[in-house]
């Protein structure tokens, strides 16, 4: 690659494709170009729209072949975006368990997105990202995350052979950093607020491929989450090709949200299943942009100023477009959980077995919110579990395990009287 100066670059470098895509807005069709902001139309015209794959870059939806389990989400290629070259990166994500839980009688389904390699539903947008900038040639991917997305792009950037930085700040877990520093990233800690102005200037001055979002409204990269259709995919699959009645899905910038959504839409005009899900959008209250947006009937996303939540890795400050299109297209829901309600949520989850992140327990708050208030999530809900609690561990009170001198005395007074109870 030719060096180039690290002062201002007045040429705009930034990755192309030639893939035709379309406005969720206005339909239209931009010419081959930069596809990372947005609708160009949109914008002169004063609005933030996000561009999608446009549908005629596909066969009509078909199921793949069964036992092909190890192309990860390439099972399903025919339904994903057609590169250059047929590359397709994987770490064999996708294929997660679908757990049924009890609740009075009632089954809810988890979709347990921790199984993934690297323990979350980003690897299913990582492992298209990372194909698409190979198969156009990308020097450098880079991504602003400090948590699941920086642990997927780094590993997944590895494993196309692609160098990433990751653009982050000083609350990146110990545990992540140690991650994304081990598959190789170059790891970058700035102010918070400064992350998206460096991703948004390296693709644009250094050509390089962004995994992450860098806008308000967030427009994201449209040929990624079409990794999120696997999600639906699997779920059609796993339910006996039945839609679920509704899908709550822990929301941030809405991708998988859109993505999930978009994934039904293609099964049922293909006639692969005969109904759609209501699409379910949990955020923290503290912030919350979707859940304000709809709740006020507005018609262009509305940023709001925000608090610190435990489900950092959902908690922003702007939502997109193609969200507020998703849930009223879906007569669907978008639901805010307070702190006290994530933290019942996890440890409600936990008593099943599932140890998830915070912002994964938000999908499990929504429920209970949804049950308490009346909302019809029909007979078959699933949540999507999107991450495991490794990760934000520190994040939680825990109780000390005191240690003891070995006695079997001190030993049995330590336990609690209900195992004593229980106990032959």
């Amino acid at each position: 690659m030719k060096s180039r100066s690290r002062d201002v670059l007045a040429v705009d470098v930034q990755p192309t494709t030639a893939m035709k895509v379309r406005c969720v807005r206005c339909s239209a069709s931009p010419d081959a170009g930069p596809i990372f902001e947005g609708c160009p139309a949109c914008e002169h015209d004063g609005s933030r729209a996000n561009l999608e794959v446009a549908e005629d870059q596909y066969q009509a939806f078909v199921p793949p072949v069964q036992d092909d389990l190890l192309s990860g989400i390439w099972r399903w290629r025919a339904s994903l975006p057609p590169l250059a070259g047929n590359v397709e990166v994987t770490l064999g994500e996708g294929n997660t368990p679908l757990i049924a839980l009890n609740r009075s009688g009632n089954t809810v389904y988890v979709k347990d997105e921790s199984q993934n390699p690297t323990w979350s539903h980003k690897d299913r947008l990582c492992a298209v990202a990372a194909s698409h900038a190979a198969s156009i040639g990308a020097p450098v991917t880079v991504v602003s995350s400090s948590g699941n997305h920086a642990l997927s792009a780094a590993a997944y950037a590895a494993r196309a052979g692609l160098p990433c930085v990751v653009i982050t700040h000083e609350g990146m877990p110990v545990s992540v950093r140690s991650a994304v520093t081990a598959f190789g990233a170059h790891l970058v800690i700035v102010p918070g607020d400064r992350r998206w102005d460096l991703v948004e200037r390296s693709v644009h001055e250094l050509g390089w491929y962004p995994f992450s979002n860098f806008t308000a409204p967030a427009t994201g990269n449209p040929i990624a989450v079409e990794g999120y259709k696997t999600i639906a995919f699997e779920l059609a699959e796993q339910l006996g090709w039945k839609a679920p009645t509704s899908i709550i899905v822990p929301t941030g910038y809405a991708e998988a949200l859109c993505g999930i959504w978009r994934g039904f839409k293609e099964m049922h005009a293909a006639g692969a299943i005969t109904s759609l899900p209501r699409m379910i959008s949990v955020e923290p209250a503290v912030s919350a942009p979707l859940h304000h947006t709809i709740a006020q009937k507005l018609d262009e996303p509305a940023p709001v100023q925000g608090g610190k939540s435990l489900a950092s890795s959902i908690n922003v400050k702007v939502t997109s477009l193609h969200a507020l299109m998703t849930i009223r297209e879906s007569d669907g829901e978008a639901l805010a959980v307070s702190e006290a309600d994530i933290l019942t949520a996890h440890k409600e989850l936990a008593g099943h077995g599932l140890y998830v992140e915070n912002a994964s327990a938000t999908s499990y708050a929504g429920l209970l919110q949804a049950e308490s208030t009346g909302v019809d999530l029909g007979e078959r809900p699933v949540l999507i579990s999107t991450s495991s609690g490794i990760k934000d561990a520190g994040s939680r009170d825990g109780l000390a395990a005191a240690t003891l001198d070995g006695s079997w005395q001190t030993f049995l007074k330590a336990l609690p009287d209900r195992l004593l109870l229980q106990s032959v």
